[in-house]
């Protein structure tokens, strides 16, 4: 039976389909890059990373084929499935597909394409599509070339397979059907705890530029009392040494990591934080699942799912909270602004001083006063309410 291509995928005109290919070809450098520091992260073995670093070449070098010829792009991908079977594990596939795609949605948001909604519901079809390639590959081999072996389940990993694949479908139907971003991030919550068998879970708003840390939505944790957590992240020893990561963190004993109110409060033991990550990987958050204070150990297929769905999360997530900015070619001197430039004109922006900015970065106030005009000369203006005014309008700060 042949697959339905691109599942509810929006209309996109050839030409507009071409500047997306020339963005993702343009950025092939930076995302292999990414690729490479991704796929070092993954407990696999040497010769399975191999094998997806060889994926990500095939799909970038032959997506050029996709406005005129869909059906050669999936020979391509279903061919190479068949050559590398041995090697691909479903969970590691699956992860894979979900880097990949955020890797290229990475690439659309730094170029400002224009209709970014559009183009990313367009990448994530295509990514659903190419998932459903691979477990329809292995199912038909499944068929095929029955187990010799009496003791294994034929059941039970179709069904193992089955049930992956709708896991990931119902996340994907989720986020792409949220109304608002605070309907997408309490089901996300929600979804996250149920699918991956955690008892509560909570959700964590981090500023980089203040630096602080605050509690925002919950699944089966007072939501009055998450709310209530409002603090810098150096109070909170546990942030320290996951809201950096790129993946999710296992902390056997909440003690070591967290204040004891908290420990307290929430009756903490073991904990699974698992980091958010906006424009530009920045830090914008993390997730806590738990066993409702009860000790766990998390074994690898669940850590990989949370962090699987957190990543797909994470892509809904960078498109509802920049979807309204206006387009980075309204102002020439947006690129121009450092990250650093842009951090301190949101804090001027909320009323911070010289002198409060420099102790919030650890900076001198000479240093603060020289990034200050560098941001006025960049965004030609004559005084800092006038650069907060601009920075607004064209995106910068919030």
């Amino acid at each position: 039976m042949r697959l339905p291509v691109f599942l509810s995928a929006p209309c996109i005109s050839r030409s507009e389909l071409q500047q997306l290919m020339d963005v993702i070809h343009q950025g092939y450098r930076e995302g292999l890059a990414s690729w490479k520091v991704k796929l070092s992260t993954l407990q696999i073995s040497e010769e399975e990373k191999q094998s997806f670093y060889e994926l990500f070449q095939l799909l970038i070098r032959n997506m050029n084929l996709i406005p005129s010829d869909y059906d050669q792009f999936q020979r391509k991908f279903v061919q190479f499935i068949r050559r590398q079977k041995p090697l691909l594990n479903n969970a590691h596939m699956v992860l894979s597909l979900g880097m990949f795609e955020e890797i290229l949605m990475g690439l659309l948001l730094e170029s400002k394409i224009p209709n970014i909604q559009t183009c990313y519901r367009w990448l994530h079809s295509l990514i659903i599509t190419l998932t459903l390639d691979f477990f329809h590959e292995k199912s038909n081999d499944c068929k095929k070339y029955p187990s010799t072996n009496p003791h294994t389940n034929k059941t039970s990993k179709k069904e193992s397979f089955a049930s992956l694949q709708k896991i990931v479908l119902r996340l994907d139907e989720l986020l792409l059907t949220s109304r608002s971003l605070e309907e997408l991030l309490t089901d996300s919550v929600r979804f996250i705890a149920q699918v991956a068998d955690f008892q509560r879970g909570a959700l964590f708003w981090y500023s980089s530029v203040t630096r602080i840390v605050e509690g925002i939505y919950s699944y089966q944790v007072d939501l009055t009392q998450v709310r209530r957590v409002r603090a810098q992240e150096s109070n909170i020893p546990g942030l320290l040494s996951a809201i950096h990561k790129t993946r999710p963190v296992y902390m056997r004993d909440a003690k070591v990591f967290f204040p004891l109110q908290y420990v307290k409060q929430f009756q903490l033991t073991s904990l699974l934080v698992t980091p958010l990550h906006g424009q530009n990987k920045q830090p914008i958050g993390f997730l806590l699942l738990d066993q409702n204070g009860d000790h766990f150990e998390p074994d690898v297929e669940i850590i990989q799912l949370v962090e699987s769905l957190v990543s797909r999360v994470c892509m809904a997530l960078r498109v509802k909270l920049y979807e309204h900015s206006p387009a980075a070619k309204e102002s020439p001197s947006f690129q121009s602004l450092t990250h650093r430039e842009q951090e301190i004109l949101q804090m001027i922006s909320y009323g911070y001083s010289t002198k409060d900015i420099g102790e919030l970065l650890y900076i001198s106030e000479h240093t603060v006063a020289e990034y200050a005009q560098a941001v006025l000369k960049k965004l030609n203006a004559k005084n800092r309410p006038e650069a907060v005014a601009k920075g607004m309008r064209i995106g910068v700060i919030q």
